[in-house]
């Protein structure tokens, strides 16, 4: 089985219904299938096959045509950028080497700037020909590649299958009851890798796509009349863009008519503003998911009982049905009902790996960097298993719900204690008056530096930061110094960007 054979079974299914949607421009099932398999036939004639294609993302509806016209030419596609710097996008061209990239005609101009000399193609040049579905196709198949910049900033490419992808929607749409009822209202750019959920879950289910307009998250009040007027009833967001929601007091003006769910992920959602979430629209589906970029989707949730019930700190939940998450700290399995076998103020921390036929295939050329990550691993059953370590650090709580602690490079040794980053920013997030934090070590001079954006109106220092958290954690964990800036930077996929913080150091 592959993504084509469930997509072409909702194609048969809902014909005319409309799949994917961007202001005026629209796609039904069938429109969707029939122009994807004639740009793939174009892709076919140039003699591509089981390789990967470029795509110039842009937002839009075009951009679903594009990607399944790779997946029916039996080929794989790589989402960029056309925003990304030139070089970036060269490196990416670089590692990759596609020859054949599709795009919009606005984005000719910046390959020509990197002077691309493969075959460039638009729907413009689609073929008057379908091609037919391809038979090749199986489940370890490759389906796309996301390339994502790890702590060097160097791109590396995470390639994922079509198994891997079936696994993760089938669980997904079953367990959180997702059908062709539901309208998605899409705020991930699809360059980023967490978009795939909406654009797979449309795919599975026969959901409509409701593409949301870039400029309307700079005007929440604009952006919910538009979610009313095209009923969406489902999102899965950055955490980002709800906080800018209730930040902007959007509530008192307008409020969601038709949303019944409201997944997160990819950061932590300050408590403050969940809380406003839930208090306003207290009959909605609120879901902390949990997951990783060398995943097909998410592999843990938390839903959230109500605003009388919300914790302090969210915990990332339990594990999808599709897989098994656990926790490995020193070769061994960290249980949540027994003593754990280590001792001081970090018991009970390991490390999240995760077990199931949703891990992505391999880092794209990197066999060193493959192996590291993906692991074989022997269960305490004596089973083994393929195995990927995240490097996030978690613990569980009494109800046996994972807690995420930090990232395992997060984790610093100050004053001759182990400190996870991400512990401090949990507790700084809980104070009323912080909107958002980030927690830094500034390895040369030995300094915690907590860098904070404080609510409207609010005249905190740091000295008042400081005193605010004193009795809230350990006194070696109190940052050494604080920043209260203006605004927190963020990156291209709407979470703070620690590479621009760390130049404040």
């Amino acid at each position: 089985m592959n993504i084509l054979n469930f997509f072409e079974e909702t194609v048969q299914r809902f014909p005319q219904k409309t799949a994917i949607a961007y202001k005026e421009i629209s796609y039904s099932f069938s429109d969707l299938s029939h122009q994807a398999k004639c740009l793939a036939e174009r892709i076919l004639q140039a003699g591509q096959t089981g390789k990967p294609v470029g795509v110039f993302v842009n937002r839009g509806a075009d951009t679903a045509v594009l990607f399944l016209a790779v997946l029916y030419s039996g080929n794989y596609y790589i989402p960029i950028d056309p925003d990304m710097p030139s070089a970036k996008i060269s490196s990416i061209l670089t590692d990759a080497e596609p020859s054949v990239i599709l795009c919009g005609e606005e984005n000719k101009p910046v390959l020509e700037e990197i002077h691309y000399s493969g075959t460039i193609y638009t729907l413009d040049d689609r073929s008057s020909e379908e091609c037919p579905v391809c038979e090749s196709i199986n489940v370890d198949s490759p389906a796309y590649m996301v390339y994502t910049s790890g702590s060097t900033g160097k791109p590396k490419g995470v390639l994922k299958s079509h198994g891997a992808v079936i696994s993760f929607i089938m669980a997904y749409s079953s367990y959180f009851h997702l059908g062709s009822d539901e309208i998605i209202g899409n705020q991930t750019p699809f360059f980023f890798d967490a978009s795939a959920k909406d654009l797979y879950l449309m795919m599975y289910t026969g959901a409509a796509l409701e593409v949301l307009p870039s400029e309307m998250f700079i005007f929440p009040v604009t952006l919910i009349e538009y979610m009313n007027e095209r009923k969406v009833s489902y999102v899965c967001w950055v955490p980002t863009a709800l906080a800018i929601v209730t930040q902007m007091n959007t509530f008192k003006k307008v409020l969601p008519e038709t949303l019944k769910k409201v997944f997160f992920v990819g950061e932590v959602f300050p408590t403050k503003q969940l809380h406003k979430w839930l208090t306003t629209l207290p009959d909605i589906q609120y879901v902390n998911l949990y997951g990783s970029s060398e995943l097909a989707g998410i592999c843990c949730y938390y839903e959230i009982p109500d605003a009388d019930h919300q914790p302090d700190i969210l915990p990332i939940g339990k594990p999808l049905p599709n897989c098994k998450v656990l926790l490995l700290r020193d070769g061994v399995f960290i249980n949540p009902k027994e003593s754990i076998p280590s001792e001081g103020e970090d018991a009970g921390i390991g490390e999240i790996c995760v077990i199931g036929d949703s891990l992505a295939l391999e880092y794209f050329h990197d066999p060193e960097k493959t192996a590291k990550t993906f692991t074989a691993l022997t269960l305490p059953d004596g089973t083994k298993v393929r195995a990927l370590m995240t490097g996030d650090l978690a613990k569980y709580d009494a109800e046996g719900n994972l807690v995420f602690v930090s990232r395992k490079d997060f984790q610093i040794k100050h004053m001759g204690r182990r400190i996870e980053l991400g512990e401090i920013e949990s507790v700084a997030d809980t104070l009323p008056e912080i909107q958002r934090c980030c927690c830094l070590y500034n390895e040369k001079r030995k300094l915690i530096h907590l860098f904070c954006e404080l609510i409207p109106g609010c005249d905190w220092d740091g000295r008042a930061v400081q005193h605010a958290m004193r009795g809230k954690i350990s006194d070696y964990m109190l940052p050494t110094r604080i920043t209260v800036l203006d605004a927190m930077p963020f990156n291209a996929n709407g979470k703070i960007d620690r590479n621009k913080l760390k130049t404040m150091l």
